[in-house]
């Protein structure tokens, strides 16, 4: 008698979840939220099936809890994936700009490397009116050289050629 308990709510089971899947389809073009799809399901089921209020309650919480669970699973697959997905796609990118660098020729890696190098030399430059400490400054333009010592002074325009643009010299001793 018990299996052929079991076997009904099976069935009754079975079948409110395709008539809950027909009802979140749109059945007769009209779509219903999960909870109404349930509750039909479940006075459908009982006026089918013959079941009672508390076994169809008992099968429409279940089913229930069940769709509950599976979104939640597939939220979390989701967001894995996406994870996955945004890792993948920055390895690859990296791996086509180190293959794109191997295949350019020497000429144009060793004029990036030149630009970097000059982009750095530029931000080191001074020009006329920086207060700068100590040391010994060569004009860009000439090279003619300003020598400070002590405390903080002003780069001067060049006394020969009027340029404003200096280097600082670093001693070979430094």
């Amino acid at each position: 008698m018990a299996s052929r308990f079991q076997g009904r709510l099976r069935e009754a089971y079975n079948a409110m979840s395709e008539r809950v899947v027909d009802l979140m389809q749109g059945e007769r073009g009209v779509r219903q939220s999960l909870d109404n799809a349930l509750m039909k399901a479940r006075e459908w089921v009982m006026a089918a099936r013959e079941l009672t209020h508390e076994e169809a309650d008992d099968l429409a919480t279940t089913l229930r809890r069940e769709v509950d669970e599976l979104s939640q699973t597939l939220v979390a697959a989701e967001e894995e994936f996406e994870d996955w997905v945004e890792t993948d796609l920055l390895f690859a990118e990296h791996r086509a700009v180190e293959c794109m660098l191997l295949a350019a020729d020497p000429t144009t890696r060793d004029l990036m490397r030149l630009k970097e190098m000059w982009a750095e030399q530029m931000a080191q430059l001074l020009h006329a009116g920086d207060v700068v400490d100590a040391g010994a400054y060569e004009c860009v333009g000439c090279g003619e050289l300003q020598h400070f010592e002590g405390g903080e002074n002003a780069l001067l325009a060049c006394p020969i050629c009027k340029g404003e643009v200096y280097r600082r010299l670093r001693s070979a001793v430094m």
